[in-house]
């Protein structure tokens, strides 16, 4: 089924984007083509001290799994990643993952501010929009704070679509040993089927 499903899971024309893309994305962000987060799931503790090493959550503060999740403007689900160990961070999955090679130059990507892949993202001609930070400044200019709440309003869906994956019932549990050589797998079907599913914003 993952092999059969992958296909429907994929970025769509950026003409496309643009034409089913909120007012709020036409007018403030154009140029984004895809909105990114992590997702990670609880897994059983393995054996080895090393495995459990890796797949040790310091966010969490227990052994994950960890997958990079990105939907269109538009609301559609369009990359998921393979499961990494929860030890991995967001910037490395983003860069390992093989999502930079489906990015075209001009296009922007929206993320959180923990993913600090600006210089990677530029490498391809590709920009990053994340909140502002203060850096050592005491509060945000009336730009930066206008700027902050546009960028949360809209990726708060990638969350929402992430939530979806919940409902599927079958990643809301801990992942066992003997099932994680085929959680990629699992996370694939959920995903193209979430796509099914009625628009997040109707």
């Amino acid at each position: 089924m993952s092999a059969e499903f992958r296909s429907l899971i994929k970025l769509t024309p950026r003409d496309v984007n643009r034409h089913y893309s909120p007012e709020a994305f036409k007018e403030l962000f154009p140029r984004v083509s895809i909105i990114i987060d992590c997702t990670e799931d609880e897994m059983e503790r393995p054996s080895t001290l090393d495995s459990q090493s890796a797949c040790y959550s310091s966010y969490k503060s227990r052994p994950t799994m960890e997958a990079l999740v990105g939907i269109t403007p538009s609301w559609v689900l369009a990359y998921v990643s393979e499961f990494f160990p929860g030890s991995t961070s967001d910037k490395e999955i983003t860069l390992t993952s093989g999502l930079l090679d489906q990015l075209l130059p001009g296009d922007e990507v929206m993320a959180d501010k923990g993913f600090n892949i600006q210089d990677e993202l530029a490498a391809v001609g590709v920009s990053l929009v994340i909140p502002a930070v203060l850096k050592g400044k005491t509060q945000f200019s009336v730009e930066e704070s206008t700027k902050n709440k546009a960028i949360a309003s809209l990726r708060i869906h990638v969350e929402r679509m992430m939530e979806r994956f919940k409902n599927w019932h079958v990643l809301d549990r801990k992942v066992s040993i003997s099932m994680a050589p085929f959680a990629s797998d699992m996370i694939i079907v959920i995903s193209a089927l979430s796509n099914f599913l009625p628009p997040l914003i109707h």
